[in-house]
């Protein structure tokens, strides 16, 4: 994701920050400790014995991309859109000023998503990696320059705060980071730079690991689109699966190509696609539509190896949008709409907590 109309990053978003009144929290979802699990077996997650594919939408960060908008988008997630899962993100650079503020807005998102029985995916939505490559946004966009940079100690803090915090729900999961990139011009899966991410992550997981079993989701990296090399070298965690993005410019057509970047991970662990989708009208590397990347991406990759999926973004601004300036679907929308009612009927189902 990024911060501008125009920008030399990934995705686009619309519309300024302008003043984000903070609501008063919501009163934590409390979960029975008793409940079961959601647990991993193989390359499928299961709940209480049942396969479980999460086949949700991602809604952005609180305070970004969801300022001035409702909590009742999460009702509108789950019952008409039948999503199971929603994956919410916290900008690093909002976290570091405020973390009393952003932890606040997260909690009330959190909360109102588990009400609703969707499973959440809490994102720390950094992109880059430091020491190798550090993006910067534009003052002139009117966000903090790091908001989407991250030293490994503030992801440490963030993740050590959020285990403690949601240890007793088994159906919040933890994305570590979610587009590393250690080289900007590298558009290829190489998976040259997995060690380094490898390093990164485990000790991450340590830190989670002393007050939590959450499942964990790890991403490779090229804008998390690389997954080459993992299934060789995987986690030493049995609570962690993976994560992977797809867009449009990636392998444009090469359908071939593109099944190549999984390096073959789908087979063995689960992978979450976090971030998914296509752009009808756009004119950059988000250029899609149903016929030539919607329809084939979710028959030949989200369907074929049953891979969970939140498609980007529950928004009017942030691009590939999924709402129009009605707030009603866009065409995008309506595919991921349809997809995730298919899913529904057949293989996704509510958790009951």
């Amino acid at each position: 994701m990024s911060m501008e109309k125009k920008n030399p990053l990934r995705r686009e978003v619309l519309g300024g920050l302008g003043a984000v009144s903070l609501l008063s929290a919501v009163s934590s979802h409390a979960a029975d400790k008793s409940l079961p699990r959601i647990e991993i077996d193989g390359n499928r997650f299961t709940h209480a014995g049942r396969e479980l594919r999460l086949t949700g939408i991602a809604v952005g960060d609180p305070l970004y991309i969801r300022a001035n908008r409702s909590v009742e988008d999460y009702k509108i997630i789950a019952e008409e859109w039948r999503a199971n899962c929603v994956r919410i993100s916290v900008l690093p650079g909002h976290w570091r000023s405020d973390p009393t503020g952003t932890t606040r807005a997260l909690e009330r998102d959190v909360a109102a998503a588990r009400a609703e029985h969707l499973v959440v995916i809490i994102d720390w939505h950094a992109i880059g990696f430091p020491g190798y490559y550090e993006p910067l946004v534009p003052a002139e966009w009117g966000l903090p320059v790091d908001i989407s940079l991250s030293s490994l100690k503030d992801a440490a803090g963030f993740w050590q705060q959020m285990a403690r915090r949601y240890s007793a729900d088994p159906h919040v999961m933890f994305e570590l980071w979610n587009e590393p990139v250690a080289e900007e011009r590298l558009w290829r899966a190489t998976g040259q730079h997995w060690p380094i991410f490898h390093r990164a992550w485990t000790d991450l997981i340590k830190i989670i690991r002393n007050d939590a079993d959450n499942i964990v989701l790890c991403a490779g990296g090229y804008w998390s689109h690389d997954l080459v090399g993992v299934r060789d070298l995987l986690i030493d965690d049995a609570r962690t699966a993976y994560v992977w993005h797809s867009y449009p410019n990636a392998e444009r057509g090469d359908f071939a190509a593109r099944v190549a970047t999984l390096g073959e991970l789908q087979h063995v662990k689960p992978i979450v696609v976090t971030e998914w989708g296509f752009c009808p009208d756009c004119e950059d590397d988000l250029q899609g539509t149903v016929d030539d990347f919607g329809r084939p991406f979710v028959e030949n990759f989200l369907e074929k190896y049953g891979l969970n999926h939140t498609a980007w973004c529950f928004s009017q601004g942030a691009m590939p949008n999924l709402l129009n300036k009605d707030d009603r679907p866009s065409e995008f929308g309506l595919f991921v709409q349809k997809t995730l009612r298919n899913a529904y009927r057949f293989d996704a189902w509510k958790i009951r907590t």
